[in-house]
């Protein structure tokens, strides 16, 4: 949408910062806010010097944790952006730290987040130890846009409305209906606010394209009505989908083209992989079986061949094979799973 409104957008993948199908080197071990905030300023290099870009003209766009990474490096390298967009940003890292571990010192080598989905590094704790977002936030004098959805279950909203206090120029919406990322009408009201940010602040995209990409919603291919094939590794299943709108979403992922994700064995009862984005997610906690696809975490689709009981949103349920069937699918290393075409 960026690109459509005549504007060069850069997306990366952190080393170490996905769960799961990893492109950039490095491992969620090694990852913290502050090497992210490296990965960034690394890009930032680089950007300046790429001859399409204007180096004056550059702003910073970061969501979730990648909003507090966002922070970390618009202020330190104020002179050098234009702005920044700040999208539901867990500004409270380091007091999550503070909370779980009594000191730098009683930090381990490695221990779990958000009850086993990510295993992170000792320095995922020690980095922010000392980090206090909101005091660099109000020493930072660009304009910031700030957006976070009412019904966000992953990051308060009360931070953002902490953060828009103490930011010096801060634009804070709030987006009705959106939760962690923003999808269908909830996405077109951040994207409305985004592109007027933009033209505000970059002079580079035109008010024919922003206002023509407000408002409109994304093209529905006659493909994406239909339910989506599946297949592991060779094997074709087959799924009966859910009526709801994390599927919806998936279909329209893999509408123009299949959607491969690369898996990982997890637990010794489930295969997780990242589908490279989040899709809306409405979680409730439930007791898997063989054959239960779900989502987890916005952005993670889990294929189990055994039992679990967590809050997931359900996307469907492979009806054509029977839990040895599934084990032999599965249970055996990693494997790849193709949704659509």
């Amino acid at each position: 949408r960026l690109a459509e409104a005549g504007y060069a957008a850069y997306v990366f993948d952190f080393c170490g910062g996905t769960v799961g199908g990893n492109k950039s080197d490095g491992n969620n071990v090694g990852m913290s806010v502050m090497t992210e905030a490296s990965d960034l300023e690394a890009v930032l290099d680089a950007a300046a010097g790429w001859d399409f870009v204007d180096p004056d003209r550059i702003v910073l766009l970061g969501g979730s944790q990648g909003a507090v990474v966002t922070s970390v490096v618009g202020t330190r390298n104020a002179d050098r952006i234009a702005g920044m967009m700040l999208m539901y940003p867990p500004f409270t890292i380091p007091d999550d730290m503070h909370a779980m571990f009594s000191s730098k010192e009683s930090v381990p080598e490695e221990f779990d987040l958000f009850g086993g989905w990510i295993r992170v590094g000792r320095n995922y704790a020690t980095d922010v130890w000392d980090l206090d977002c909101y005091r660099n936030l109000a020493g930072y004098a660009g304009d910031v846009l700030l957006l976070h959805g009412d019904r966000d279950t992953t990051v308060d909203i009360s931070i953002s409305k902490r953060a828009a206090e103490v930011i010096p120029s801060c634009e804070f919406h709030t987006i009705a209906g959106g939760g962690h990322e923003f999808f269908g009408p909830q996405f077109e009201d951040a994207m409305g606010h985004v592109l007027n940010y933009m033209e505000r602040h970059v002079a580079g995209g035109t008010k024919e394209a922003a206002s023509s990409s407000q408002g409109s919603q994304p093209a529905q291919s006659a493909e994406s009505s239909q339910k989506p094939s599946m297949k592991i590794g060779d094997t074709s299943v087959n799924v009966e989908w859910e009526n709801n709108e994390s599927v919806a979403a998936l279909m329209q992922l893999a509408s123009a083209s299949p959607l491969t994700i690369q898996m990982s064995m997890y637990g010794g009862f489930e295969q997780v992989g990242s589908i490279g984005q989040s899709l809306p997610r409405n979680d409730s906690q439930m007791t898997t079986e063989a054959g239960d696809i779900v989502l987890y975490s916005g952005n993670q689709i889990v294929v189990f061949y055994g039992s679990n009981t967590w809050a997931y949103t359900k996307l469907g349920h492979i009806s054509d094979k029977s839990a040895q069937e599934m084990a032999d699918l599965l249970g055996n290393g990693d494997v790849t799973i193709t949704i659509g075409g």
